[in-house]
């Protein structure tokens, strides 16, 4: 605050300094209180010696062995002995088991493991909670595991520390001394309130974690409560300061409050990376809510919050300080926000609504938010009254289908969400500013929630009924009065959000713009409505492919086009004179998209309209050559014509598709007499994904395939859509990445120079 006098800060810059600054204060009061728990330690010549900071701890879970010979000995619960799988940088476990005295210990190896099936498996057996004990190799009981899990009796072991030297991520096996410093006595002024009960979000809850302080291990404990010990105790401070550099007590008074505020905040975000269902990702620790959900993670990452990389205090504040920065407060203009539900009534007149609203069951925002709120109540509750008075997040007023808010009433639930979205939306019609339309945003994937796929993994996430996502949502704006007139995707903001990182699903919103529906809108007969959306629906298509929307977002996308035929009339009649629903609308949309897609495969040449029906049944695997020559026959072409064409490989009577990976590296679509559509597309793939050889030197490929390349593209859709129905995620996910890519590819394919193209491809 010294500085305000001499320094003319602009906007909300000041404010951001400060906050540097006090985090700076309590990052240094914590040190002298816990510095000793995060010990340097004196790394082996080998590493270049001399003291280095842990940069994270890796643990594992242990439960007590089955097998009467261990005598109770623990032993660990590791999804995979993998550390690191960078190039070159190859790093994992290897196990140290000494049967006859029922111990084990792990050794960090590098370079490629002689088995890489079980270094990626470590002692997991399958999804969910089964595991096999490291001493006898014998299968544990998944119930054994959640009995000692309820029963409070699951452990965790250290079993390699992380640091970050000059030449990047080492890593080096544990030790007794470092676990000892680990195992402190827990605060016991740490939040202790009990989590949500809600097992289709809060997934620890079946092994015995139900509590918010058996989130975090007793060191992440004591550092996090001293942490917010620090930030409640330097508020004085900071008024005092403010009232030096010339502010009112009433202003000094809110500037404290502000910038408690800020740090608590920054709090919450370190305690979100700094937890035990944080998992090290080969690179780096990855916070709790990868997913919607508080998972259960059997191998964690405990980052060094004292430290200075990954998310630590120090990062945490600096990462609010930079957000502050960039509020634009150039004017002295206030601006009112306040809480209110939608569903109740909405704000003033002639609005502009832009809403993201509820996803139906899919995310309880409310029982996961008390993570944070637990600990913004501990740090700063008495500076927000009466916000924080609750002891945890009120529940029942959230919009959604969560059936054990109403006595696990499926119907009561849904019948709660289905209501409030109607009447959410009514009230926005009401008061909606002409000019302008509502847009909504929706990342619900298009899934019926009946597939049953519940996994205790995942806390046994099992269906509400037959509805969907965006049936509800379509439904409840349609029959408030809106049409629906566009939509369109709209990128994702974190490229390390879960969808980057492993999941295959949305890569993007998907907005919708409405407006008001006329109130002389036409009511038509469905044949009627069939043939509009036929003949709308393909150039919609077309413009979506051609937007490049990237095939993981397509089949959503897709939706809008249709839905705006669909919801510009009153009414659609059924034959019987009843009106559509939404649902068989839905299937007539999703029907004719299919088939359109199906239809661009008759335009491809013959091998590939063979491989794309192979594809569709086998996949990559291998298959019977008395069916390939049947399907061969169909399509006007031959077995070893296939394998001429470079895409087949044939065993016997066995047969299968070349994988991407296992194409020639020096093919040249100059030089290939028998050229196909699906050597194009995978050939992209295979310098694109697989083996990752940059934007370059796949549009200098690109370019070589001239305006075939296009159709290239086409065809990946149509593998993907392939792919992600027979749910085969690994290439779904190559399909979607090259689509992703293709507008800079393209781009930088139309730059190349001819000769560079030519000098690219010839070295692929």
């Amino acid at each position: 605050m010294s500085n305000l006098k001499s320094h003319v800060w602009k906007g909300t810059n000041g404010l951001a300094e400060d906050v540097r600054y006090y985090s700076r204060l309590i990052r240094a009061r914590a040190q002298e209180k816990i510095g000793h728990l995060y010990p340097k330690v004196r790394l082996p010549k080998e590493h270049g010696g001399g003291e280095a900071n842990v940069i994270a701890w890796l643990w594992a879970r242990t439960v007590a062995s089955q097998d009467p010979a261990a005598r109770g000995t623990h032993v660990p619960l590791l999804s995979t002995y993998s550390l690191s799988t960078a190039d070159g940088k190859v790093a994992w476990l290897e196990p140290i088991v000494n049967r006859a005295e029922n111990t084990y210990r792990f050794d960090v190896r590098t370079g490629a493991p002689p088995d890489k099936a079980v270094v990626k498996s470590g002692t997991k057996l399958g999804r969910g909670a089964k595991f096999k004990c490291i001493l006898s190799g014998q299968p544990l009981d998944e119930d054994h595991i959640k009995s000692e899990g309820q029963a409070g009796r699951l452990g965790y072991r250290l079993v390699a520390l992380v640091f970050e030297v000059k030449r990047g991520r080492i890593f080096l096996p544990a030790s007794e001394e470092q676990e000892r410093t680990a195992r402190v006595t827990s605060p016991e002024s740490a939040p202790s309130e009990e989590m949500a009960d809600d097992p289709r979000n809060i997934w620890c809850a079946a092994y015995g974690i139900k509590r918010f302080d058996q989130l975090f291990t007793s060191r992440q404990l004591t550092a996090i409560v001293t942490l917010s010990d620090e930030i409640r105790s330097i508020r004085p401070q900071v008024k005092d300061n403010a009232i030096k550099a010339g502010l009112s007590e009433t202003d000094s008074d809110a500037y404290a409050t502000a910038i408690s505020t800020f740090l608590a905040l920054a709090l919450d975000r370190c305690a979100s990376f700094n937890n035990s269902m944080c998992r090290w990702n080969g690179n780096q620790t990855v916070f709790v809510f990868t997913r919607q959900a508080i998972p259960m993670v059997w191998d964690f990452s405990e980052a060094n919050i004292m430290g200075d990389r990954a998310v630590c205090w120090h990062t945490a504040a600096e990462i609010c300080a930079d957000g502050i920065e960039t509020i634009a407060a150039d004017n002295l203009s206030s601006g009112s926000v306040r809480q209110a539900d939608a569903a109740q009534a909405a704000n003033g007149e002639k609005l502009l609504v832009s809403t993201d609203p509820p996803y139906y069951d899919n995310i309880s925002y409310a029982g996961l938010s008390d993570f944070y709120y637990v600990w913004l109540r501990r740090t700063i509750g008495d500076l927000h009254r009466p916000i924080c008075d609750t002891v945890l997040v009120p529940k029942m007023p959230e919009l959604t289908a969560s059936p054990e808010r109403f006595d696990n009433d499926r119907v009561k639930a849904k019948n709660h969400f289905e209501s409030g979205f109607r009447s959410a939306f009514t009230n926005v019609l009401s008061r909606l500013d002409p000019d302008f339309p509502l847009t909504v945003y929706y990342a619900f994937k298009q899934e019926d929630e009946a597939d049953g796929s519940g996994d205790d993994s995942n806390g046994g996430r099992k269906s509400v009924d037959l509805t969907t996502g965006w049936e509800t949502l379509l439904e409840a704006l349609m029959s408030s009065g809106f049409t629906i007139t566009a939509t369109w995707p709209v990128r994702a903001s974190f490229k390390w959000r879960s969808v980057a990182l492993e999941a295959n699903t949305l890569a993007s919103y998907i907005v919708l713009a409405c407006r008001p529906r006329p109130a002389d809108a036409a009511r038509v007969g469905r044949n009627a409505f069939v043939a509009e959306l036929k003949r709308e629906l393909p150039p919609a298509l077309k413009r979506l492919q051609q937007g490049n929307v990237v095939p993981v977002d397509f089949s959503q996308a897709a939706i809008g086009p249709g839905m705006a035929v669909f919801s510009r009339y009153s009414s659609v009649l059924e034959s019987s004179g009843k009106p559509m629903s939404v649902r068989t609308a839905l299937g007539l949309i999703n029907g004719l998209k299919d088939e359109l897609l199906g239809e661009s495969v008759e335009e491809l040449d013959k091998d590939t309209r063979w491989a794309v029906t192979w594809f569709d049944e086998e996949g990559f695997a291998w298959g019977e050559a008395g069916k390939a020559n049947l399907l061969a026959n169909a399509q006007a072409t031959a077995v070893n014509g296939l394998v001429a064409a470079g895409i087949l490989e044939v065993k016997g009577n066995q047969v299968r598709l070349l994988r991407p990976e296992e194409l020639p590296a020096d093919w040249d679509p100059r030089h290939d007499t028998r050229l196909t559509v699906w050597e194009m597309t995978h050939h992209l793939l295979r310098v694109y994904y697989h083996e990752k050889r940059g934007d370059e030197a796949t549009a200098a490929l690109l370019r070589k395939l001239g305006s075939r390349a296009d159709v290239a593209r086409d065809l990946a859709y149509k593998l993907f859509t392939i792919s992600e129905k027979r749910k085969r995620s690994a290439e779904a996910q190559a399909y979607n990445a090259l689509v992703l890519g293709w507008p800079e590819l393209s781009r930088l394919a139309q730059s190349l120079p001819a000769e560079q193209a030519a000098t690219q491809t010839r070295f692929l």
